[in-house]
């Protein structure tokens, strides 16, 4: 949800807190809430990221499970919205600095994902699934390594789809170029998950939560 005082918007996202089954599930909601907390201050300071505002108080209490961030006056970027020409590219430096902090956008596939603010500058949300490497062992053992370099790997290959869709005649090929070069490991996301996606979405339209037109 937006939040307006004297003029400074912030977005307030509150994961998860009611139960699934009768499982209760407030433990992966503060655990999601942390996570991207600690994403955002991460990569503080980067001007591609909204800003984190810290902790959530309602009532004087603070909520676990919640973050706040700035809000980025914009919207998402269209399936093949022509940008402006320096867009991609300070995307890519973004990505850069992430690979060189050692964090790892997992959602870049994800257009939502994508803000286009109205000054035209790009800004990346939803960063509650991106990948950190901790500085010390036990929490960074080569396997680790090897995961974020793929994750970072599959998420430049993303952010070249996104380019070839929108400015095809700056990135130099277009889409279906592109997807002749994907590497295995998307082949293979794929052939698993949007079965799973389809089914999922019509679910959820039998359940009548979205109507069939999304």
């Amino acid at each position: 949800a937006i939040y307006e005082n004297a003029g400074d918007k912030k977005i307030c996202k509150f994961n998860r807190q009611q139960p699934l089954c009768g499982l209760p599930m407030t433990w992966l909601g503060s655990l999601l809430g942390r996570h991207e907390a600690a994403v955002l201050r991460c990569l503080e300071g980067l001007p591609n990221v909204p800003l984190w505002a810290g902790d959530l108080f309602v009532a004087g209490v603070r909520v676990p499970g919640a973050l706040a961030r700035n809000y980025i006056p914009g919207h998402p970027l269209g399936h093949h919205e022509w940008v402006e020409d320096d867009f991609f590219p300070a995307l890519e430096g973004l990505l850069s600095e992430m690979r060189r902090r050692n964090v790892a956008y997992v959602d870049m596939h994800k257009r939502e994902n994508i803000i286009v603010a109205d000054d035209g500058r790009p800004f990346l949300v939803g960063l509650q699934t991106s990948v950190i490497l901790p500085q010390r062992w036990p929490g960074n053992p080569l396997p680790m390594h090897a995961l974020l370099r793929l994750l970072q790997r599959a998420h430049a290959y993303h952010l070249l789809k996104h380019y070839a869709r929108c400015r095809p005649d700056l990135a130099g090929f277009n889409s279906q170029e592109l997807a002749a070069r994907r590497p295995w490991w998307i082949r293979v996301h794929r052939f698993v998950a949007k079965p799973l996606r389809t089914a999922r979405r019509r679910l959820l339209v039998v359940l009548r939560i979205p109507s069939g037109g999304g």
